[in-house]
């Protein structure tokens, strides 16, 4: 045989073998509409709130999560994302997904690294859903629907009153004017 018949060959299955590698190293999700509160009113959030999905292997921490799905606004109070791909992630395997999102009426906030932060300053309502995990699916047919709750988008929590004056009391009583240090008291 001729040797550039064989080269020929052998590039023609590697490409194949990694075509089909590839195609297996992507698996199918099938999301249904997940609703959205809003904190403040107690409603479905409007259209002014986006919706972003994103995912890691599973067992991954909340902040390694990468995005999945780019933001889009809230269709009648609901997130959806339908049949989503999932890059690197192979049919049968495990995922962790979370869904965040934010009120964007400022039109400020395209994306949760710019929303977060307004966020966690109180400046507009935000929120993530509990981290879900699922289990990939493959194309043809589409996998049934993930079951994921609902979740609420409010300001950032503040302390009560009640735990702050506990924080002024536990100061005060370490550092008190006048107080000798707590060496000087232990007779050291």
């Amino acid at each position: 045989m001729n040797l550039d018949f064989m080269k020929t060959i052998s590039l023609v299955l590697l490409i194949t073998v990694f075509v089909i590698a590839s195609a297996r190293s992507q698996g199918v999700l099938n999301l249904p509409p997940v609703p959205v509160t809003n904190g403040v009113t107690g409603t479905l959030a409007d259209s002014h709130v986006l919706a972003a999905l994103y995912y890691g292997p599973s067992a991954a921490p909340e902040g390694s999560l990468s995005p999945l799905v780019a933001a889009a606004p809230l269709v009648n109070g609901y997130a959806q994302f339908g049949l989503v791909s999932v890059p690197g992630i192979g049919q049968g395997a495990p995922v962790e997904l979370q869904i965040r999102a934010w009120d964007d009426s400022s039109g400020l906030y395209p994306g949760w690294e710019y929303a977060q932060p307004a966020w966690l300053a109180g400046q507009i309502l935000a929120g993530k859903s509990l981290l879900v995990e699922a289990i990939i699916g493959s194309q043809p047919p589409p996998p049934g629907p993930l079951t994921f709750p609902g979740f609420t988008i409010s300001q950032v929590p503040e302390p009560s009153p009640a735990v702050l004056g506990l924080l002024a009391v536990g100061l005060w009583r370490a550092w008190r004017p006048g107080r000798a240090p707590i060496a000087d008291r232990e007779g050291n």
